[in-house]
């Protein structure tokens, strides 16, 4: 696009821009001098957002933002107001994200289709056709299909639309820095729980349906305005290896100051959850990051951090008076743990069961809360208790594999492209830091569910795609050094 045609289309813009004011403005005076507030208000709106709708039309990255945005407070929001079909609304933005993206393609001819091309796509629609040949799984239910959508093909979404839509390095810094800010808002929130206590909605669900996991004997698990306590511990172990790993890359000193308190301040409101299956997720991540890193000095770092961490939890008793910690160290001896035991004992029953179904019993037929709503029978009569398990009884040891084959190939691609294609140490350690935080996530996920839970999958799919296009980002960047070396 040459100067002469991004003037003449600044200029266009700023005529139509022109117009709508006056017009605006001239709407304005007719209602007032009718004394019509409805209609005074009306006129007011209309133009900006006709405005809004222009430069979203122009600029389409702003809705990946405003999902992103939408999806880690919506359950949050849900516990003070009540709203039917929240899947729903995230469907309309995905809907409204995609035909953006296509308008956008036709009016300016700027989409690089290529970029939604990447393992983690190829995966997501394979997913998608074979949850689609779950219709004719004699044991499934169309309700309990339906009613999995999200899990059928939220993820392929997500990619095609963070590929399509960040395509700048900036835009990757704006997804950091905004979940940078969600996470010290969900630490406030942890930490007034603890100190301040619980409001009044807060209250009603944790002696309601909270009420057995949330105040047990070891003390209460926080879980701020996350669905439940184990997906803000995750969401929090993630976070600290994301803003820990990259507060050490990122050149600007306050945002490096930033993202060190949050990961300190995530460390913090992981223990107040008390999500024994959340300590996985930094560690998981640590171990990551000191492969991907290629350096003996950091793998070195890391390896001794690692056992060290281990040595303190399994062979000490040191910090045994703190209940976090103490709640904590039952992670690393599951067999001495009630509730471990009951969870195996309960994989060998649906294993049993499961033992020539393949295919699973089918979507939504799982003992996940949904289930039960759905159907009363065996599979739906066993708590699930981990996004594996869940997976493994509705869509079978094939879908199994299908779904974890699908995430870590994503994640070994990633890795392969930080460790041998990516140049910029800034944008290295940034994308290092996501990817290790999400497979972090992703181990913890077999004691959890919190992996298909708002705001966990949309966070997940959404970094690791980013990390898959790091190459793009990296051609931007090396190209910017050297027109400013030139």
């Amino acid at each position: 696009m040459d100067n002469n045609h991004i003037k003449k289309e600044s200029q266009e813009t700023n005529t139509f821009h022109l117009i709508l004011l006056l017009m605006g403005l001239g709407g304005i005076f007719l209602a007032l001098s009718k004394n019509n507030l409805p209609a005074f208000i009306l006129v007011t709106l209309c133009p900006l957002a006709l405005i809004l709708g222009i430069q979203i039309l122009r600029n389409p990255v702003f809705i990946l933002y405003f999902i992103f945005i939408v999806n880690y407070f919506i359950m949050g929001i849900t516990r003070y107001i009540p709203i039917d079909g929240v899947s729903v609304i995230m469907d309309i933005l995905y809907v409204i994200a995609i035909i953006l993206i296509f308008i956008h393609a036709i009016l300016y001819h700027n989409i690089e289709w290529k970029r939604a091309i990447t393992p983690l796509s190829i995966g997501s629609f394979i997913w998608l056709i074979y949850c689609i040949a779950q219709l004719v799984n004699p044991t499934g239910v169309l309700e309990g299909w339906i009613l999995s959508r999200g899990l059928i093909i939220n993820g392929l979404t997500i990619t095609i639309i963070t590929s399509l839509l960040c395509t700048r390095y900036k835009s990757l810094q704006i997804i950091l820095f905004l979940l940078a800010i969600f996470t010290t808002l969900a630490i406030i929130k942890t930490i007034m729980q603890k100190y301040i206590g619980f409001d009044p909605y807060e209250s009603a669900w944790v002696n309601g349906r909270g009420r057995s996991t949330h105040l047990i004997r070891t003390g209460i698990r926080y879980f701020s305005f996350f669905t439940d306590a184990s997906n803000l511990g995750s969401n929090m172990g993630c976070a600290s290896i994301i803003f820990g790993l990259s507060a050490f890359y990122i050149k600007n000193k306050y945002i490096k100051i930033f993202y060190a308190f949050i990961a300190i301040g995530a460390i913090y409101a992981m223990l107040l959850s008390g999500t024994r299956g959340a300590i996985i997720v930094p560690i998981g991540g640590l171990a990551l990051f000191t492969i991907i890193s290629k350096n003996i000095k950091v793998m070195l770092a890391g390896s001794f951090t690692l056992i060290f961490i281990y040595i303190f939890f399994a062979f000490t008793l040191i910090g045994q008076g703190n209940p976090m910690i103490r709640r904590m160290r039952t992670a690393f001896n599951p067999t001495e743990d009630a509730s471990f035991n009951v969870r195996k004992e309960n994989q060998k029953k649906l294993g049993a069961y499961l033992k020539n179904k393949p295919f699973g019993e089918g979507l939504g037929l799982s003992g996940d809360g949904l289930g039960v709503k759905i159907s009363n029978r065996f599979t739906t009569s066993i708590p699930s208790d981990s996004w594996y398990v869940k997976i493994w009884v509705e869509t079978g040891i094939v879908g199994l594999i299908l779904y974890q084959s699908m995430i870590l190939i994503s994640i070994g691609w990633g890795a392969w492209i930080l460790m041998f294609k990516i140049q910029n140490t800034e944008l290295k350690g940034q994308l290092c830091s996501l990817l290790c935080g999400i497979a972090g996530m992703f181990a913890s996920a077999y004691g959890n569910l919190f992996w298909g839970q708002f705001p966990t999958m949309v966070i997940a799919f959404i970094g690791i795609t980013l990390v898959l296009n790091g190459e793009y980002f990296d051609r931007e960047l090396n190209k910017k050094v050297s027109i400013i070396s030139k």
